[in-house]
């Protein structure tokens, strides 16, 4: 599944057998690769586009980050474009998506073959054709539901969005009914394929967001919401049906990875190789994972210039800053024993394996951005750190001798699952031992502490933010974080830090400054705006308010 399998194939001959037929779906798998899902394909995260990093590069994330993002965006833009926002794009393309699922559904039946394989290929088609709705909701609130083949793109859309819970329900529903027919897992020469754990954990996503404050609220961000917008009212429920759906991942057995065990039967203690290396292979942490649909500039331009990359992510001092020390307290908490000067002292170990930090030593490269140090960039390199999760610390790229490794991509894992079903579950009944339990997996699994006991709901919901934030950094969670939670105008708007890069090591590097030009988050920018061009073709195409 990591090429377009069907384009050596008529459309006539598209469908002669279930041969044939898998190597339609197989397009429609290849889908998912792409730069719209994951930051592999994309070469840079959705991250660039919150207050977790900073662009090295003239990239998309510039739209965002100033709030010039509008309905005006290229549409036809493609999702690899390094300038172009992905908001009115995002919505042309996955309704192609979204057609060719239905392409494959209305024509299956009629194949020859096996009914079970059919029965197979049938709910995985719909299970993309789920997701790929989903990922829509997340992005602009009620949206039109094509669930049929239409003679062409604009019959398509012709058609009124719905309210936002129609279309919750119908992505939910579609969801339920294939998941009897998806699964628990394929053979590793079907990796990628979609299994049942992808499909409950879909429905979690989709669940964790619209119980999300930015959906269910009393309260719209603007008057101008109407129940397309979000759903209307506050429910406590909602949140119950997100732990539910993690809850059902969590039953299939999956679990969180350690790392290999010695000759002795234990397993190792560097906490950040075996973090790293959680991305180089399919472990029992791995939900639903997807091999790159091509090598790209994602290793370039991820690492530091001193190895041949081009820093294209510099992390935050608001990101660093979040990453506890080993004794469970933020560095600006008395009693921390945090150095400024020696960020990676005493820290938690996945600040290392996510962030290149001042001094940080790995065993092929080093980091010293400052100026004189081998990394020092001023075109690039803005805040002094540069993004080292996704990349192996063993090579880097164009290095003697040294193959490339190619990381795969974790579309879910397990996690992302704990920490679903720990919002969630604080949220619908506070922090109870089920809920300090799913965190303390995570924590534990890198020799961190367990979370003190007797937090209130509120003190719990800020820790489990903070550990999403340190456990998902540069997986594309912040970016919609922040704005399902509702708290994008506290953090999306005025200055970002970092160490002073023009400095050299003892002449002033190590001073905490502003970075760039202050970020600007409006309220309508909660939800992408829906392009001008489709609001001409359609009149009754309702836009998102403020734009």
């Amino acid at each position: 599944m990591d090429k377009p399998a069907s384009e050596d194939i008529t459309a006539d001959d598209a469908y002669i057998d279930l041969l044939s037929a898998r190597k339609v779906l197989n397009n429609i798998y290849y889908e998912t690769t792409r730069g719209a899902y994951n930051p592999i394909a994309r070469q840079t995260p959705m991250d660039l586009a919150s207050d977790d990093a900073i662009t090295g590069h003239t990239t998309w994330a510039l739209a965002f980050n100033n709030g010039t993002i509008s309905p005006d965006d290229n549409r036809n833009g493609t999702e690899l474009d390094e300038g172009i926002p992905p908001t009115t794009s995002f919505w042309k393309f996955s309704y192609e998506k979204i057609r060719k699922a239905n392409i494959f559904l209305e024509r299956i039946d009629n194949v020859p073959g096996d009914e079970t394989v059919r029965n197979l290929y049938k709910a995985e088609a719909r299970f993309l054709r789920a997701f790929y709705h989903a990922e829509l909701i997340r992005r602009f609130g009620g949206i039109v539901i094509v669930d049929k083949v239409a003679p062409n793109y604009q019959e398509t859309l012709n058609n009124v969005r719905v309210t936002f819970q129609e279309s919750v329900d119908w992505v939910i529903k579609e969801l339920d009914e294939v998941a009897p027919y998806i699964p628990k897992e394929h053979s590793r020469n079907d990796f990628g394929r979609a299994t049942k754990g992808a499909v409950y954990a879909t429905k979690a996503k989709l669940l964790l967001t619209a119980a999300s404050p930015l959906f269910n609220t009393d309260n719209p961000v603007l008057p101008d919401y109407t129940e397309i917008h979000y759903y209307g009212n506050y429910n406590k429920e909602r949140w119950k049906a997100a732990a539910d759906a993690a809850k059902q991942v969590m039953d299939l057995g999956y679990s969180l990875w350690k790392g290999e065990r010695n000759a002795q039967g234990e397993y190792g203690t560097n906490y950040t190789e075996i973090f790293m290396d959680i991305f180089w292979r399919v472990s029992e942490e791995t939900v639903w994972g997807l091999y790159p649909n091509e090598r790209n500039q994602f290793l370039e331009g991820t690492n530091n210039r001193s190895c041949n990359g081009w820093n294209w992510v510099n992390p935050t001092m608001e990101l660093a800053e979040t990453f506890e020390m080993l004794n469970g307290l933020l560095p600006n908490e008395s009693g921390s024993g945090y150095d400024f000067s020696q960020p990676g002292l005493n820290r938690d170990p996945r600040f290392k394996a996510t962030i290149q930090y001042p001094g940080a030593q790995y065993q092929a490269y080093e980091f010293e951005p400052w100026i004189g140090g081998r990394a020092s960039d001023l075109q690039a390199q803005k805040t002094g750190f540069c993004q080292q999760k996704l990349l192996n610390g063993t090579t880097y790229p164009n290095m003697p001798g040294e193959p490339w490794r190619w990381p795969i991509m974790q579309q879910y894992r397990y996690a992302e699952i704990l920490l679903m079903y720990a919002e969630a579950m604080n949220e619908y009944n506070g922090p109870t031992s089920e809920v300090y339990n799913a965190i303390n997996q995570i924590r534990n699994r890198v020799g961190m502490p367990d979370l003190p006991a007797g937090l209130t709901q509120a003190q719990m919901r800020e820790r489990i933010q903070r550990e999403r934030r340190v456990e998902l950094a540069f997986e594309d969670h912040r970016f919609f974080d922040v704005r399902r939670w509702r708290i994008a105008e506290e953090t999306q708007n005025g200055y970002l830090h970092g160490y002073d890069v023009t400095k050299g090591f003892y002449t002033g590097f190590f001073t905490k400054v502003t970075v760039g030009t202050p970020r600007v988050f409006a309220k309508k920018h909660y939800l992408y705006p829906i392009a001008r061009y489709e609001i001409l073709l359609n009149p009754q195409m309702l836009q998102n308010p403020g734009y």
